[in-house]
């Protein structure tokens, strides 16, 4: 019997590599299917060069397993039980149309169990405030679902939901794309670093000799001998990005900790692009969630302790609180609990607006151009960032490029001017 290597895959989860004997590529993937696995991939194990090898498994996709659920994924969910729900389907067909056309197998088993309590009897917002969903259905959810089913109007709720989770994709989306540029960039500007750092002290020790070129080396130009004190030791070429992902990695375990993220969204509201873009974006997913909220009819303080926690921001999150705290024990109103935060968090726009919304009795519908002005601000500041982004990309690559060709030139005339002498 022959050693196939195989790929293949459980239902709902990861690709797997693996190794199987057989007498052919059909008994063995026939074996896998009776197991029942999705088969991938069949290959004897001494067939076909490495190219070949590499060609095939370049074609299979792996699909990784995915633990939560997105904005996009959230707001079509809610937009699938808003068009069902007014359609007169009953929740629990709903659902369980749901879970067989969700592609996100995490979400599907919290659906799953999001059917098992409706089964017996429980409502909508208590089934999808099971602590096993937690991770699923944010708090906003549940308690704009609660409210829905409190006043008879879940399709309504549904509907808010979907726009305040689209709203959310959207700036997510817009953010990341203002950030692929720059990481793309530097991912090439290391490569380009570690292929001079290679290529270069080789070609000039051919083209000039190791006798003449240890003969200059202490008057070589300081780009060349950072070139050379790189290829001696090839471990510093893995120092700096290194150093990158280390840092990253540390960012992102930070955020774990309130007061550590605390520190980190007051420092990105400090830097001088970026600073700007995030503060935008987190006073939008504010002022849309409080907005969403009002209409609904949840309570302000309620209302602000939903929208605070969906801002994606310690320091607006914490100023939300103060307010919330501020309002349950003096009785003001939104304006002056913003006006006392001070204009850094709450331009004069928003308080204003909010201020004309709460005389009127329409905070709701003041909110709104509020927020249709600063996703526009939001919109045009990216493409300002953009747009410098990609002259400073080229700058700092001819930074380090440009004095490596130069002296590359200028060890080359040296070693003219020193044969010619």
């Amino acid at each position: 019997m022959a050693l196939f290597n195989v790929i293949y895959r459980e239902p709902g989860a990861a690709a797997v590599r693996g190794s199987f004997e057989g007498d052919s590529e059909s008994a063995v993937a026939s074996e896998l299917a009776a197991r029942g696995f999705s088969v991938l991939m069949v290959e004897a194990t001494s067939s076909g060069s490495w190219r070949e090898k590499l060609e095939r498994l370049s074609n299979v996709r792996l699909r990784m397993p995915r633990f939560g659920a997105s904005p996009d994924e959230l707001s079509l969910l809610c937009e699938v039980f808003k068009t069902l729900y007014a359609s007169g389907i009953p929740l629990l067909d709903i659902v369980s149309m749901t879970i067989k056309e969700t592609a996100n197998p995490w979400l599907r088993r919290k659906l799953e169990i999001v059917l098992a309590n409706l089964k017996v009897g429980d409502s909508l917002a208590t089934a999808l405030s099971d602590p096993r969903c937690a991770r699923a259905f944010p708090r906003l959810m549940r308690e704009m679902v609660h409210v829905g089913e409190e006043n008879g109007r879940l399709d309504a709720s549904f509907e808010k939901l979907a726009a305040t989770f689209r709203q959310m994709a959207e700036t997510k989306r817009e953010m990341s794309s203002a950030l692929t540029y720059p990481a793309f960039t530097l991912v090439v500007f290391f490569a380009v670093c570690t292929v001079l750092a290679i290529m270069i002290p080789e070609a000039l020790a051919k083209f000039v000799g190791e006798g003449e070129l240890d003969a200059i080396k202490g008057r070589l130009p300081v780009s060349i001998k950072i070139l050379f004190a790189l290829h001696d030791n090839p471990a510093r070429l893995a120092m700096p990005p290194a150093a990158v992902a280390a840092l990253a990695l540390l960012w992102n375990v930070a955020a774990r900790f309130r007061r550590l993220r605390y520190f980190q969204d007051a420092l990105k509201r400090r830097l001088p692009v970026v600073g700007k873009l995030f503060t935008q974006s987190s006073l939008i997913r504010f002022l849309d969630v409080v907005a969403a909220n009002q209409e609904s009819g949840i309570q302000i303080d309620e209302s602000l302790k939903l929208a605070g926690g969906s801002a994606g921001d310690a320091v607006l999150e914490a100023s939300v609180a103060r307010m919330r705290a501020g309002i349950l024990k003096t009785g003001c109103g939104l304006a002056d609990a913003m006006a006392a935060e001070g204009e850094d968090l709450y331009p004069g726009l928003v308080r204003q607006m909010a201020r004309a919304g709460e005389e009127s009795g329409h905070l709701p519908e003041m909110l709104r151009p509020v927020v249709a002005f600063y996703s526009a601000q939001l919109h045009a500041s990216l493409k300002k960032a953009l747009d410098m982004i990609t002259p400073a990309m080229i700058v700092a690559l001819g930074s380090v490029v440009g004095p490596i060709i130069m002296g590359v030139f200028k060890t080359i005339s040296m070693m003219n001017d020193a044969m010619a002498g």
